[in-house]
């Protein structure tokens, strides 16, 4: 159970989310080049604002970042 505990949130580390928030995004955006902010982590989902050359975009997925969804903030 500890380790479970522990490990809580270890997928949406804030590399993990510049990852899925590049691959979300496409256009050649590198992992690099996103900023991610206000990270929210729930019990089954994540929840971060993300800032990328081609915009500013409000993302969220699955606890594991999985099927990462990004849309364009105005």
């Amino acid at each position: 159970m500890a380790t479970a505990l522990v490990c809580m949130g270890c997928a949406s580390t804030g590399d993990n989310l510049q990852r899925e928030t590049a691959r979300a995004i496409g256009g050649n955006v590198t992992p690099e080049q996103v900023t991610v902010s206000n990270i929210d982590r729930g019990a089954t989902s994540v929840k971060w604002q993300a800032a990328a050359p081609g915009g500013r975009y409000a993302c969220s997925a699955d606890d594991m970042v999985r099927r990462v969804l990004c849309t364009k903030s105005r």
